[in-house]
């Protein structure tokens, strides 16, 4: 029996992860999208959890263009595997041509709550959300979605073979999407290899990593060096947090969906992994790079109300790192080894519509 990896995190990303999704009563909308189906490989790819063929048919739908109301978009279309599974964009833009208010996190298989602000619980909640938005997919009748993609001659056999027989519902679609998405376990990192002797860090990416533990205070939120029950090396990210971004947030984050003030500018911590390829960067999208991440906690935390105590100094102010120049380029340095970059090229992760 295959080994299933529960491998946890941090995006969220995303964060992360990673989708939102409410039709507009517009669900006459004819399919005009990828009508000439997939090409797959012969036998299913080997993933490393779960159901080989559900997780090639989450494949099929995380690509799909027929499951936007206008089949303008897929899911593929904000997580891009040329941009690690993010957008390269500080907002990403939906079916009708609108920008989503976030920006779009990175997908990593996790246990825990996902999205920027924590709304879903595991990854089969969070599958439809994306597709329901109105900004995103903007298809919230699911009934009429499985009467189209039962339209198109290459699902039957794909949710057969996932599921014993041809039906169409959107439990199915929601299991499927999940499956592919618990199989993003790129975490083969410089980082990783270090720890079991396969790789040697440099001597500035040392100095980054002995500032991530320590002075930096990094590690305090990004758990990269946990060994749990995984030993993933890349942490668990079922946490939120507000960072000081703002003195005042315009986008309340956890504070807008429990509508409590004190989770207000709280945002789930997102995972590291592949951050060099993961800009632009915080829940808006605000910093363009790496440096300038570094920065705010180095120098920029805002004193907001729900700042979280770990960047509090003992006056209760935001704390100063005080970083060198030298000190703030070995943290990229360092950052720069959470990068797996075959997560460029697997092709089980792969667009079948683009083939």
């Amino acid at each position: 029996m295959k080994a299933k990896l529960i491998l946890m995190a941090t995006g969220l990303l995303s964060t992360a992860m990673f989708w939102n999704c409410q039709n507009k009563g517009i669900t006459n909308a004819t399919p005009s999208q990828n009508t000439t189906g997939p090409v797959l490989p012969e036998k299913p790819y080997d993933y490393p959890n779960g159901d080989d063929n559900k997780a090639t048919l989450g494949r099929v739908l995380f690509y799909d263009k027929n499951l936007s109301i206008n089949n303008g978009v897929s899911c593929g279309s904000c997580h891009k595997q040329e941009n690690a599974f993010c957008d390269n964009m500080q907002f990403s833009t939906g079916t009708h041509q609108r920008l989503t208010d976030r920006n779009t996190p990175s997908i990593f298989s996790k246990v825990g709550r996902m999205f920027w602000d924590g709304r879903a619980g595991n990854s089969a909640d969070l599958a439809l959300g994306p597709v329901k938005n109105p900004v995103e997919m903007d298809f919230s009748d699911l009934p009429a979605l499985c009467s189209r993609l039962s339209s198109l001659d290459y699902y039957p056999l794909l949710f057969k073979n996932a599921f014993g027989t041809s039906r169409i519902d959107s439990s199915r679609i929601r299991e499927a999407l999940a499956a592919f998405v618990n199989n993003f376990t790129f975490s083969d990192t410089k980082f990783n290899k270090s720890k079991s002797g396969k790789a040697v860090l440099t001597a500035q990416e040392n100095q980054g990593k002995d500032l991530f533990f320590g002075q930096a205070l990094c590690a305090q939120c990004h758990h990269i060096d946990d060994n749990g029950s995984t030993g993933n090396g890349y942490g668990v990210a079922d946490t939120d947090a507000n960072i000081g971004l703002d003195a005042t947030y315009k986008d309340q984050g956890r504070g807008k969906l429990t509508g409590n003030s004190s989770d207000n500018g709280k945002f789930m911590v997102p995972v590291l992994l592949n951050v060099e390829h993961t800009a632009p960067y915080m829940h808006d999208g605000r910093f363009k790079t790496l440096e300038e991440v570094v920065e705010h906690y180095n120098s920029k935390i805002q004193n907001h109300p729900n700042l979280d105590f770990r960047l509090r100094d003992f006056n209760g102010q935001p704390k100063k790192l005080n970083l060198t120049d030298s000190d703030k380029a070995a943290l990229v340095a360092f950052l720069k080894t959470l990068s797996d970059n075959k997560i460029f090229t697997d092709q089980r992760f792969s667009d079948p519509f683009a083939n």
